[in-house]
């Protein structure tokens, strides 16, 4: 009877081994909509708040500009000949800069965020690539976007550990460099902002006083400036490219195991300030700016199971 039992014991012992041995096992770890290895995928949304540091244009860079000045001086010649006076018009200086770019602004950004470098979901990842839109910067009233890509590579970050050091963190930080490209829809600068018709009117009284006008003569030249507005958009500029180097500061924290919220600065040097334009002209558009970012952004890809599933 004994030897029974124990023979019994030992067949069942086998059994359970056996089905132990063939039972899927568990994915441990939180779910995702996508499981990826050494990465995380977050989307998310931002309020940017843009402060510009080059906020300032010469006056070739408003293509419409040039083409009003004529018609003020053709207007004043015909002024001074019927005066009998022949004095040529002194020309602009059309390197004097005036005006703001007018992207001083706090718009709401989109954005992905693909993290990838480190070979667990715990730690934070070294490298990312982040492709947002928001609306653009140059113009009020929300028209136009503008679309860019970074690359941020960490250089200093919240590290994480075996034993102590792999507890969570109040806050986590990051230090970084990389690069931005993009392309702006939008378009530079209302020609209120400019302070180009300030400029103007100030540049009629002086050719009024030089030449000796009369009342009379001075409100026509105003008047031939104000109707020479319709040769001008209500915006000039826009549609540009703009690429160039990032650095900045970022701290995080983490809600739960899907969201996490963020504050961080940035710096961005538009490079293409530095070419050329047609005809060499100066770069209409400058997008250098020191930017200020709070968010929230939600893991959608991650290391650990797939949402929905319960074992592979």
């Amino acid at each position: 009877m004994r030897k029974r039992a124990l023979l019994l014991s030992v067949l069942l012992i086998q059994a359970g081994c056996l089905i132990a041995q063939y039972t899927p096992q568990r994915v441990q770890g939180p779910r995702y909509l996508l499981v990826l290895e050494d990465a995380r995928l977050d989307m998310g949304v931002k309020m940017t708040s843009v402060f510009a540091l080059d906020d300032r244009a010469p006056l070739s860079a408003n293509p419409h500009f040039q083409a009003m000045w004529n018609l003020v001086k053709l207007g004043a010649s015909i002024e001074s000949l019927l005066q009998g006076m022949d004095e040529p018009m002194s020309e602009l200086e059309m390197g004097q800069e005036f005006g703001r770019n007018g992207y001083n602004k706090t718009v709401p950004t989109f954005f992905l965020s693909f993290g990838f470098g480190e070979s667990s979901d715990l730690q934070l990842q070294q490298q990312f690539i982040e492709l947002a839109i928001s609306p653009g910067y140059f113009r009020e009233g929300g028209r136009g976007s503008n679309l860019h890509l970074d690359y941020r590579f960490n250089f200093a970050k919240t590290r994480y550990g075996a034993g102590g050091g792999s507890l969570s963190k109040p806050f986590d930080y990051e230090a970084y460099i990389g690069l931005r490209a993009g392309y702006d829809w939008s378009f530079q600068r209302s020609e209120s902002e400019a302070g180009f018709f300030e400029f103007l009117n100030n540049e009629i009284d002086r050719i009024a006083l030089e030449n000796e006008f009369t009342a009379t003569q001075l409100i026509q030249l105003r008047q031939l400036a104000d109707d020479s507005k319709v040769l001008l958009p209500e915006d000039v500029g826009g549609r540009a490219f703009h690429i160039g180097p990032i650095a900045g500061f970022r701290l995080s924290r983490s809600l739960f195991s899907h969201a996490r919220i963020f504050a961080y600065g940035q710096f961005f040097y538009d490079l293409m300030d530095l070419s050329q334009g047609r005809g060499g002209e100066e770069n209409r558009r400058s997008q250098h700016h020191a930017a200020v970012h709070l968010g929230i952004e939600f893991a959608i890809g991650g290391e650990g199971r797939r949402a929905g599933a319960s074992f592979y």
